[in-house]
C-alpha cells in the first residue's frame, strides 16, 4: 500500500479519519474512510469528494483522491495539523477581530460553493480548519449537495445550526439562506462562546420549536465587549425569516468586515469580577474590569497603554454602580465606543 496510517484523527457519522503518509509522494494526508452502510440514501460513495473537487478554492480543503479499498470508499485530502477552530478555542469566546477574520475566510469558501451550485449544509466551528498561516478552510462535505436537488436533502445532523424554516417544516437546509443562517450561528458561537447556548433548551422544551421561533440561539444574549454594530450583523444572518437574512455569504462577509473594530476586545478572568483586554492595530493595548468594591457596590475602570509607555487610567470612563448589572451596562457602552472609535 502506498499509504501508511500514522494516527487516528477522529470519527463522525459517516466514518473515520486517519492521518496517513503518502509514501509515494512523501506528503501527509487526511484519509476519510466511509462506512457504506451509513451513507445517506441515494448518495454516491464519492459524492463528498466530487463536491470538494467542484468547490476547489483557497478557502476549501483540497481533495487528493477518492478510491475503493476492499470495497470501502476512501477520500484523501490535505492534512492541516493545526486542527479546527473548535479545537483551538474549545468553545471559549474568540477575540472580535479574530472572529471576523475566521468568518470572512469561511464565507469566502462558502461563497465559492454557492457560485458552483453547491450547498454545504454543515457549517460549524468544527468544520473550519486552520492552515499553518492562520487562514481558514471549509471542510467536511459529507452532507453537501447541489442546490438544484436540495429539496430532497436530509435534515442537518447538527441541530444547533438548523435554520428556523427547516425546524418548522421538518426539512433540511435547502437554500443558500440556510447556509447563511448556519454561518451566522457559527459567528454567534465564536463571539459569545458555547456557554451562550446552554440553559436555553430545558428538558421539557422542544428544541425545534425554540429554533423556529427564533429563541435559540438567544439573540438577546451578548457578552458586554461585543459592539452593537457587530451584534446587528450576526443577528441579521440569523433572522427567522430567510428573505431578511443576507442574500448570500458574500454579503454577510462584507457586513462582517465593515463591522471590524479598531480595538479588538476579548474577555479575561480577573481574580474577582469581570475583565476584558483589547488591542489596536498600532499595538496600543487596553484592559478593563468590573469588580466589587470593599464597601459595597461595583466599579468599572479602563486603562490604556501606548506602545512603549506605561498604563494610564481613563478616569473619565470610570463608573461606580450599586449593582453589577449596572456596572456591566456601563462597561458595554465604553467598550463599544472604544471598539468603534479606537479611544
Amino acid at each position: 500500500m502506498p499509504y501508511q496510517q500514522l494516527q487516528y484523527l477522529g470519527g463522525g457519522h459517516f466514518g473515520e479519519v486517519w492521518l496517513e503518509m503518502d509514501t509515494g509522494l512523501g506528503r501527509p494526508c487526511a484519509a476519510k474512510y466511509l462506512d457504506p452502510n451509513l451513507l445517506l440514501p441515494g448518495t454516491a460513495a464519492f459524492a463528498e469528494g466530487q463536491a470538494m473537487v467542484a468547490a476547489e478554492h483557497d478557502h476549501v480543503v483540497a481533495v487528493y483522491s477518492a478510491e475503493l479499498e476492499g470495497g470501502q470508499p476512501v477520500i484523501r485530502m490535505e492534512y492541516l495539523p493545526d486542527g479546527s477552530v473548535a479545537d483551538r478555542y474549545s468553545g471559549n469566546p474568540v477575540p472580535l477581530a479574530e472572529t471576523i477574520r475566521i468568518m470572512a475566510d469561511a464565507c469566502r469558501g462558502v461563497e465559492h460553493l454557492h457560485v458552483r451550485g453547491i450547498l454545504h449544509l454543515d457549517i460549524k466551528p468544527g468544520n473550519l480548519l486552520l492552515t499553518p498561516t492562520g487562514s481558514v478552510k471549509v471542510s467536511d462535505f459529507g452532507l453537501a449537495c447541489p442546490i438544484a436537488s436540495a429539496s430532497g436533502a436530509p435534515q442537518t445532523l447538527y441541530r444547533r445550526h438548523l435554520p428556523p424554516e427547516a425546524a418548522s417544516q421538518g426539512t433540511g437546509i435547502i437554500t443558500i439562506a440556510g447556509d447563511v443562517y448556519a454561518a451566522g450561528v457559527t459567528a454567534y458561537r465564536l463571539l459569545n462562546g458555547d456557554h451562550a447556548l446552554k440553559g436555553i433548551v430545558t428538558p421539557r422544551a422542544d428544541p425545534k420549536e425554540l429554533i423556529a421561533k427564533g429563541r435559540y440561539p438567544n439573540r438577546k444574549f451578548w457578552l458586554p465587549h461585543i459592539h452593537d454594530r457587530l451584534r446587528r450583523v450576526v443577528v441579521k444572518a440569523m433572522h427567522v425569516q430567510p428573505n431578511k437574512r443576507y442574500a448570500d455569504a458574500k454579503a454577510f462577509r462584507r457586513a462582517l468586515e465593515q463591522a471590524r473594530p479598531r480595538v479588538s476586545w476579548w474577555p479575561t478572568s480577573p481574580a474577582s469580577g469581570l475583565g476584558w483586554e483589547g488591542i489596536a492595530a498600532d499595538g496600543t493595548t487596553w484592559r478593563a474590569v468590573v469588580e466589587p468594591k470593599i464597601r459595597g457596590g461595583f466599579r468599572f475602570t479602563v486603562e490604556r497603554r501606548l506602545p512603549g509607555k506605561a498604563w494610564r487610567k481613563k478616569n473619565a470612563d470610570a463608573f461606580d454602580a450599586a449593582t453589577e448589572a449596572d456596572a456591566i451596562a456601563h462597561a458595554h457602552i465604553v467598550l463599544d465606543r472604544i471598539a468603534v472609535e479606537g479611544d
